[in-house]
């Protein structure tokens, strides 16, 4: 096919994705009436899932089973209150003839709705009832649910549009195309980077903040959206970090990061100077604090980051919802930080042990923005390598990256060291295509990209999903259900790290054969691997979003009451719980999802380039990849919109 054939043939499959879920929308059914015995207990409903059609009426009987609980169901106007023994409050509101808005409650035994609007839509607990009280979930489903039918639909279509478009067009390289250089755009930028004290005066109101946060954890309010630290850091943090700070800024974050602040300037014995040798110290121009190993050349990668993620997202529901849990990780992280810098030089368990920076890693070579050489000829020819070794105006660089040949942004901790030691003003800050870095190195960073694919589906299911039974595994400290506990580590351990990865290196495998055997499989399950990070960043925003959207008004009240004492600094502490459009959240997602596959699948295929150079096979070896990428974004899809 030529090229038009293949865009009318796109255009007409796309066509052909919008009718169908149209039409499964014109199906309907003779309104019924459901009678729900709706129970409620820490922490969730029972039925948990209630499907029914568009027009049929559901007659609530609630009753809660321990304490007091709220309902409000999204994309309606319906909210109650639960007590035992059947006892119920019905919310109603009125505007009285001055325009304002009356609110009160009603005692009732059912409460009965018109189910007239089509979806998914989710109940939440809004009455604080304990630490997993954000999480107390139900779903209610109005078929036809043509929102995830045309998102299926639209999955499938891009599969298919992106497979033929890779089969019968030419493709451009990302890296062919011109970058822009920040720093020559903005010269107020490039001046304000080099200067000494930039990273320090940037960082420091994060350090500050940090241990307010610790200080918060510790002596403030127990419960998790009550204290500033848990919604800081796993609400408004967590969402940031996926949201703008990797897809925008690559490992930015590290710049900023206050945990290992403290140990590095320990370590310099300097908050802002430059401690410059004439004569370099095991090859550096700077003699650090302590022993100055060099971390083990056989542990310098991604396992042992890996490992650390594992544990700590096992104990994640208790991380996130504990401040206690979340000071203790920042004290243990902090005191691993200092101890280190007593024996190695440089960051070292930023680089392969902090659990959080191997992902980082791994996403940020889909950012937008690289620090890069300039001109690769002028490090070529400059023998000193000051943006390696240090020089009299800044140091060595912290994480051992030599910037002359440094083509991704895994190990860049964004410091801006190098701009500053660069005698030869050859460091820029560049603009680049989304998902340019492409090369995959190793098993370990493989593994990681699939380990955070299936962490975030994990926690879909756990903490977003209306299944009590499996927040009460995971919350072993309050249920103390040790047993269901342990299953529930074994089943995410053994999908992360045997049944995932054994399935996409078969799916390699078969890329291979199909591709015509032309290079090992190993080499095709690598750089294939890629198509899962934008999958991953794109399902992590989507996994973080209900979280902002939904809980948002947590934020502003612990700004007035940042430890739960009962202030009121800024007018916002008791602030009526009201999620922002809650019912949009499911179409949202589904299209953060589509967006992640259509770029997965597009840059995936880009990254076979090296390895496979025929275009023709190398379409047929994205296949599967393409088809594994598709399943993993349909069970997304599966939890987020049906």
């Amino acid at each position: 096919m030529g090229k038009k054939k293949v865009i009318l043939t796109i255009l007409g499959l796309l066509v052909f994705a919008i009718v169908v879920p149209i039409v499964l929308n014109l199906w309907t059914e003779k309104p019924q009436t459901h009678i729900i015995t709706l129970e409620a207990k820490k922490y969730g409903y029972s039925p948990s899932r209630i499907k029914v059609n568009k027009g049929d009426t559901i007659i609530f009987k609630p009753t809660s089973l321990d304490v007091t609980h709220g309902f409000l169901l999204d994309g309606y106007d319906l909210e109650f209150t639960i007590k035992q023994e059947g006892i119920t409050f019905l919310k109603y509101s009125w505007e009285e003839d001055d325009g304002s808005v009356k609110i009160d409650w009603d005692k009732v035994d059912e409460i009965e709705l018109l189910a007239d609007r089509a979806g998914k839509f989710t109940f939440r607990c809004i009455h604080i009832c304990g630490n997993l009280h954000p999480f107390m979930t139900g779903e209610l489903i109005v078929l036809p649910n043509h929102q995830y039918f045309l998102a299926v639909s639209l999955s499938l279509w891009v599969l298919i549009s992106l497979l033929l478009w890779f089969r019968y067009v030419p493709q451009k390289t990302l890296k062919n195309r011109p970058r822009i250089d920040l720093l020559k755009v903005f010269p107020w930028l490039d001046r304000l980077v080099k200067m000494r004290g930039f990273h320090f005066f940037v960082l420091l109101p994060n350090v500050i903040i940090f241990y307010l946060f610790i200080i918060s954890s510790l002596w403030g309010s127990p419960v998790g959206n009550r204290n500033i630290a848990i919604i800081f850091v796993w609400i408004l943090w967590w969402f940031a970090l996926k949201a703008f700070f990797v897809p925008l800024g690559a490992r930015l974050w590290c710049m900023i990061c206050p945990l290992p602040a403290p140990a590095e300037w320990l370590s310099r014995r300097t908050l802002i100077g430059v401690r410059f040798l004439e004569k370099p110290f095991k090859r550096l121009h700077h003699k650090y604090l302590g022993l100055q190993w060099d971390w083990p050349k056989k542990m310098q990668n991604m396992w042992l980051q890996n490992i650390i993620f594992m544990i700590m997202i096992s104990f994640g529901i208790i991380l996130i919802t504990r401040p206690v849990a979340t000071a203790s990780l920042f004290l243990l992280i902090l005191g691993a930080t200092l101890i280190l810098a007593l024996f190695f030089r440089r960051r070292v368990f930023c680089q392969f042990l902090c659990p959080v920076g191997g992902f980082l890693g791994n996403y940020s070579m889909a950012s937008v923005t690289e620090i890069r050489a300039v001109d690769y000829e002028v490090c070529r020819k400059h023998k000193e390598k000051s943006c390696l070794v240090g020089s009299a105006d800044g140091w060595g660089c912290t994480w051992n990256q030599y910037i002359g040949t440094m083509e991704r942004n895994n190990y860049c901790g964004f410091c801006m060291e190098c701009l500053k030691s660069c005698p030869k003003d050859n460091i820029g800050i560049f603009v680049q295509p989304f998902g340019s870095d492409k090369k995959m190195k190793g098993y370990d960073e493989m593994f990681n990209i699939i380990i955070m694919l299936v962490v975030a589906i994990a926690f879909s299911v756990t903490m977003l999903g209306p299944w009590s039974f499996i927040k009460d595994a995971a919350n072993v400290t309050e249920s103390g259900q040790v047993l269901n506990f342990i299953v529930y580590v074994a089943v995410l351990w053994t999908a992360a790290l045997v049944i995932v990865p054994w399935i996409f290196i078969k799916f390699s495998g078969l890329s291979n054969r199909i591709s015509g055997d032309q290079v090992e499989t190993r080499e095709i399950a690598l750089q294939s691997s890629y198509a899962l990070i934008p999958v991953g960043i794109f399902a992590w925003i989507a996994f973080s979003l209900p979280s902002v959207l939904v809980n948002y008004n947590y934020i502003l009240s612990v700004l007035s009451d940042p430890l739960g004492l009962g202030w009121d600094i800024f007018g916002t502490a008791n602030m009526a719980f009201q999620p922002f459009y809650p019912q949009w959240i499911p179409a949202i997602q589904g299209g953060l999802l589509l967006t992640g596959l259509y770029f997965g699948i597009d840059r995936g295929f880009k990254a076979l380039e090296p390895v496979i150079s025929d275009r023709v096979a190398r379409a047929k070896a994205m296949i599967p990849p393409a088809v594994f990428a598709w399943v993993a974004v349909n069970v997304l899809l599966k939890l987020y919109m049906s």
